[in-house]
């Protein structure tokens, strides 16, 4: 038996108990944080009403957990590296399940705001956490497996937020949107205690906090995430509300990457991590799947309640087959990681969501529903067979030193290419509906940037390194 054979051999067959645990405790965390990005936006209404505000102070409810998820992200990955996961996953849940009890006591707008960002700077930590404490305790053959179940809370936790968000304003008070996270929040931390062993990283005590780079890269990503939302209300990108924080971001942002190629010991997020291909062409990837599954949330319940005559419940709950159908994908890649590698599997799964929005492109006011129903089916799945490969395969380009910091830059990327594709959606959108009476058309039209952005995170996957078969063992 050769080497790699022997190392092949000693490679474990499956997640062990041990990891499984772990992982559903701290997915379980994560889940909540992912549903309360969505769980507000049909109380939006009823929230205007409650707080006798104009809907352009309410729309911060929703802004300012944004914005906080943002600022956060950054960093997520110095604080993993500083104190471990486990006590930073600790504290981003408490952090969470605070800013929970302050939303559902909230006895203002301005109240319920300030509760938010204190909520989405908790949820903005937990999703890059989770995801470098598994990949991090996965072993190499399994990376893709356990990708898998961090892909399940992220495409199940969007789909399924602005249901459950409708269902507690009809049958129980708003205030339950948020108040469902205490007890789900002070479960997942006794049982994190019990499970999820202790971590302190090598050489933690002498990582210093990057201050400069923090107070450039936080708020300049924070301030395009704005820029990227305030278009997409307004449908206008040449608005002075739009113009005039995109470039505060962009100029913030050039001013981090001077400093961080320059001055900055050791960069809150390194990026000499581009160097490498693989990664740069997995957080391409990640943008265009960030755009493609936001910008498909944002459109498809507008989409069902302007040109269907829906309401804003049975246009969310369309949504959730997709949903659990993109969970089985992701637990899928599990399997076919075993023989292909992602540039395989993330290049079909966007070929899929490709297929699957290009009907919606032609869709019309007779179109059957059963068929956007599979096409819908189709697109879910298709994401949740691309995220699980991409994620794994950067893991395995960067190796476990860099891993925090990686997976702070892989969800700044995401972040943004779904602001960037809902703005582009409800500028395009606005822009199709002036002056027609074809609703259908309008948004058949819009779909197209759901498509174009599948089709660029085909070609950047079918461009990553390597073969599409994982390597054979060689023989003596």
């Amino acid at each position: 038996m050769t080497a790699s054979e022997a190392d092949r051999a000693r490679e474990p067959a499956k997640l062990d108990p041990a990891f499984l645990r772990m992982a559903s405790v701290l997915l379980l965390g994560m889940l909540m944080a992912l549903l309360d990005e969505t769980i507000v936006n049909v109380g939006i209404r009823t929230l205007t009403s409650t707080f006798s505000s104009p809907l352009a102070t309410i729309q911060w409810v929703t802004a300012g957990y944004l914005l906080a998820v943002s600022v956060a992200i950054p960093f997520s990955g110095w604080a993993v590296d500083r104190f471990g996961g486990r006590t930073m996953w600790l504290v981003s849940v408490a952090l969470f399940v605070a800013g929970s009890i302050l939303c559902g006591a909230a006895w203002s707008a301005e109240s319920l705001i300030f509760s938010r960002v204190v909520q989405g700077l908790g949820g903005g930590m937990i999703v890059p956490v989770v995801q470098t404490m598994l990949g991090r305790a996965a072993p190499p053959n399994l990376m893709a497996k356990a990708m898998g179940l961090i892909s399940i809370p992220l495409v199940i936790g969007p789909v399924i937020g602005p249901v459950l968000g409708g269902l507690f304003i009809e049958l129980v008070s708003w205030r339950w949107m948020f108040f469902v996270n205490i007890p789900i929040g002070v479960v997942a931390i006794v049982l994190a205690l019990l499970t999820v062993p202790a971590d302190r990283p090598e050489g933690a005590a002498e990582r210093k906090l990057d201050v400069l780079g923090l107070v450039l890269l936080s708020p300049g990503f924070a301030a395009l995430v704005y820029a990227f939302t305030t278009a997409a209300r307004l449908g206008n990108f040449g608005d002075a509300r739009v113009t005039i924080p995109a470039v505060l971001g962009v100029v913030l942002l050039v001013g981090y990457v001077v400093h961080a190629l320059s001055t900055a010991r050791e960069p809150l997020i390194d990026l000499k991590l581009f160097h490498n291909r693989g990664f740069t062409l997995a957080a391409v990837v990640m943008f265009m799947i960030g755009g493609v599954a936001n910008t498909l949330l944002f459109l498809t319940p507008l989409y069902y309640q302007q040109a269907r005559v829906f309401d804003a419940v049975h246009a969310g709950l369309l949504l959730v087959p997709s949903g659990l159908v993109g969970a089985l994908g992701s637990l899928m890649v599990g399997k076919l990681a075993t023989k292909y590698t992602a540039r395989l599997t993330t290049s079909l799964g966007l070929v899929l969501v490709a297929a699957g929005m290009y009907v919606y492109t032609w869709v019309g006011p007779d179109t059957s529903q059963a068929l956007l129903a599979v096409a819908l089916g189709v697109t879910g799945f298709g994401i949740g067979v691309a995220i699980p490969g991409t994620m794994a395969f950067m893991f395995q380009a960067v190796g476990p030193a860099a891993m925090a910091r990686a997976t702070g830059a892989l969800f700044i990327f995401n972040q943004l290419g779904g602001s960037l594709g809902i703005a582009l959606a409800a500028v395009t959108l606005q822009a199709n509906l002036t002056g027609t009476t074809d609703v259908p058309g309008a948004f058949a039209a819009t779909y197209w940037i759901v498509v174009t952005a599948a089709i660029v995170g085909i070609v950047a996957a079918a461009a990553l390194p390597g073969s599409f078969r994982v390597a054979a063992p060689q023989t003596a």
